[in-house]
């Protein structure tokens, strides 16, 4: 060995040395005690907490190295959590596939520390030392970013495989194999050449929520979706609430997401104000509120909160505007006497319905926008739903417990149904089914925008209506049978009574009153959840059919009261006439739920006029639904059988068609030989043809104001509906002759000239 070379291996190991004392100095100034923290148990999860409140480092995210070092000496300590928190102004949760994630890096980093003393054996003395020096760093590297050590070992045994591979070398290929292959399951996790930086920030995903909020959620979409469609919706306070909905790209599934302003846009003297008013509201409990109301709380708690956050804002010297503290007094109600972000999703027009499975901590909600359920980004929290179910036990006045493990109930200030069911039950805990009214009622021209009838079936319904028909509307759970209930309530003429019976109030007969509809509701024993002190249906029907002459409406018809119902409507007990909704897919289905279930004769059942069955119908077999009707039947006349066949009790007028997504009219509609139309047509005095032709210029009338509605919306609103439905009765009853009869064709066009200057008028 030359001077040279003698010189050179020593400045290597003088090189060494240093290069080991500094990252062994290094090595023992990052050894510092892991933050604060405290483990929760739950029922169902154990949850590590980390306190980052008053962390010297200012920082409570996985994407700072010195806060993932911490993170991972206690996830090495503390084996067996569901769920950590980086608790904060904004609290990180981590969880499910995001926390496996970080404890496969932490036994990843406790493994590979045991090849700190590993031997090369003698060969190549020179090499042996740089490959000790290398591992070292890297060893070291990964006590606060492991994915880069992994990512550089798997590059380096990717360099040395290319190479000439000598003894030596292949004995360290085998070394750093057998490092990264300590936790097999990183392979499937790290893929590609991204920065480390990346998977903290964008694959290691966590929930995020602010420090008064115990519900969380995704800031981010997952990696497997493709963007649809991104809207707004306006909350109270002037709070914009966006909305993106995605596809998911591996299944069919799409997904709702939402971030409110609280969880990603706020200044962080903002949160502070919230949860520092938060908490003297909490322990200010007027004895002159009365808190089981929640509109009557909220709006208390709006009105102390703007006056609240303003000597709060004062005292941090802190100015804010008019707008912005009724943003904040409203986000402060939402969440000490409101629903938290559930209320924020319940503001949503177009979700119809929000579903909470069990357990519902670990599960996302589900919300139904437009007919297609979708899931969230939106986790709620064990604290949210058992705050949930404390107050609508307060608010029903209901029962729920062990021995009741069902309670259904309605929620007025946000027009919903609510359901929930708890243990023995639900064996997972609670879980809730939110089913939400709609904001306006219902009319046949909407729902022939919707595709879910035509202008002519909607001209048929509007005469049976008219004509005081008794009807049935059938379909499955959200088919639209509430729906199409409610339109069918406005094409009945103004003139007559109208009473309704629900066990839970759907029909919106506040908004009816408000028309000018004379309606009646009344309230029964619900079918399950029900006291003792609440009137059964059974009781409410007999009170209705005294109550006078008027249209009785059934929110459902399913109890032993129906045979009360039939036996009224043989005699004419029953008023005007009857319409209600039932469960059943089919007609046939309503006949044997209605004569062999419910035990009402036969011959009782041909006091029915008619069967409307609604559907949620599949086209070309894709996965989204859409509401339709599917068939309206009349019930035929003439002599029975004592066990009439229900195939031979039902004639179709229209049935739907679909392959071409529509109801089309059978033979009796088009050549006259509905039993049903001549009996409305004998009633009135007038043929058949006048018959068909009242049914044409209704569904012509029908079909302008959906025309109009395409462009103005509001014009197929029920307000607007109901003023062209009395336009029509008014020319129709001025427009008679001496004999009484009709020219239809004049009575359109006299209602044609006055619509079009009406939308004229009211654009």
């Amino acid at each position: 060995m030359d001077t040279k070379q003698i010189k050179r291996k020593m400045t290597l190991r003088t090189a060494s040395i240093v290069d080991t004392i500094k990252s062994l100095a290094g090595e023992k100034k990052r050894e510092r005690k892991p933050c604060s923290y405290n483990v929760r148990k739950y029922k169902h999860q154990r949850v590590i907490i980390l306190d980052c409140k008053n962390c010297k480092s200012g920082s409570s995210s996985i994407t700072d190295p010195i806060c993932r070092e911490y993170i991972f000496q206690i996830l090495n300590s503390e084996p067996a959590a569901n769920r950590l928190v980086l608790s904060h102004l904004f609290e990180r949760d981590y969880e499910m596939e995001n926390l496996d994630f970080l404890y496969h890096l932490a036994q990843f980093i406790n493994n590979i520390h045991a090849y700190k003393n590993s031997g090369f054996g003698t060969e190549c003395e020179e090499y042996t030392t740089q490959c000790k020096e290398w591992l070292l760093s890297i060893i070291n590297t990964s006590t606060f970013d492991p994915i880069k050590a992994y990512l550089e070992i798997r590059e380096k045994i990717n360099t040395l495989q290319k190479s000439n591979a000598k003894a030596i070398r292949i004995q360290f290929i085998s070394l750093l194999e057998k490092m990264i292959s300590t936790v097999p399951l990183l392979a499937d996790r790290i893929r590609g050449e991204r920065e480390s930086c990346d998977y903290y920030r964008n694959t290691i995903k966590s929930l995020v929520r602010p420090g008064f909020s115990t519900s969380r959620i995704y800031t981010a979409p997952p990696s497997n979706t493709e963007f649809l469609e991104r809207y707004e919706v306006h909350r109270s306070g002037g709070r914009i609430l966006p909305i993106t909905i995605y596809r998911l790209t591996d299944r069919p599934e799409s997904l709702y997401f939402t971030i409110p302003p609280e969880y990603n846009d706020m200044r962080p003297i903002e949160l502070e104000i919230i949860e520092s008013v938060r908490k003297k509201l909490m322990r200010h409990r007027p004895k002159e509120i009365n808190f089981s109301e929640s509109s009557n709380s909220r709006e208390y708690f709006e009105r102390l909160g703007v006056r609240m956050i303003s000597d709060e804002a004062r005292e941090k010297n802190l100015k804010l505007a008019p707008d912005e503290i009724n943003v904040l007094s409203d986000i402060l109600a939402k969440y000490t006497t409101g629903l938290g972000i559930l209320e924020d999703v319940l503001s949503d027009e177009r979700v119809t319905d929000v579903y909470v499975n069990s357990p519902a901590d670990i599960n996302p909600i589900h919300v139904v926008v437009d007919g297609e359920e979708c899931f969230s980004n939106i986790f709620l929290s064990q604290d949210d739903i058992d705050s949930m179910i404390t107050r609508f036990r307060a608010i029903s006045g209901r029962p729920f417990g062990e021995a009741t493990p069902v309670l259904d109930m309605d929620l007025p200030e946000f027009k919903t149904r609510v359901s929930v069911i708890g243990d023995p039950l639900s064996s997972g805990g609670l879980a809730y089914a939110f089913r939400k009214h709609a904001r306006n009622p219902w009319t046949l021209p909407k729902l022939i925008n919707t595709g879910s009838i035509t202008p002519l079936a909607a001209g048929l319904l509007s005469f049976l209506m008219d004509g005081q028909s008794s009807v049935l509307v059938a379909g499955g759970v959200g088919s639209g049978k509430t729906s199409l209930l409610c339109a069918l309530l406005l094409e009945i003429p103004q003139k007559y009574r109208i009473l309704t019976i629900e066990d839970t109030p759907e029909l919106p007969i506040e908004d009816l009153q408000k028309l000018g509809f004379k309606i009646q509701g009344m309230n029964t024993k619900a079918a399950v959840g029900g006291t003792n002190i609440e009137v059964n249906p059974e009781t409410a029907l007999r009170a209705a059919l005294r109550m006078g002459n008027a249209t009785l409406v059934l929110g459902e018809v399913r109890g032993p009261e129906v045979k009360v119902l039939y036996e009224a409507m043989q005699v004419g007990a029953a008023g005007n006439s009857v319409i209600g909704t039932i469960h059943g897919a089919s007609t046939r289905a309503v006949y044997e739920r209605i004569v062999n279930s419910l035990g009402v004769p036969a011959a009782s059942f041909r006091s029915t006029d008619a069967v409307i069955v609604a559907q949620n119908v599949r086209i070309s077999g894709t996965l989204k639904k859409k509401k339709r009707i599917v068939e309206i039947a009349e019930v035929t006349g003439g002599e029975w059988e004592e066990h009439p066949d229900s195939d031979d009790i039902f004639n179709d007028i229209m049935v739907f068609d679909a392959t071409q997504d529509k109801l089309v009219a059978t033979d009796l509609l088009d050549r006259g030989g509905s039993v049903l139309v001549s009996k409305i047509a004998h009633k009135w005095g007038m043929g058949i043809d006048e018959a068909s032709l009242n049914i044409k210029v209704r569904a012509m009338i029908k079909e302008t104001i959906a025309k109009v509605g395409e462009q103005y919306p509001g014009f197929v609103e029920s307000d607007m509906v109901m003023k062209a439905n009395n336009a029509f009765c008014l020319y129709l009853d001025q427009m008679q002759d001496d004999k009484g009869k009709v020219d239809f064709h004049d009575v359109y066009n006299k209602w044609m000239a006055w619509y079009l200057d009406f939308v004229e008028k009211n654009r």
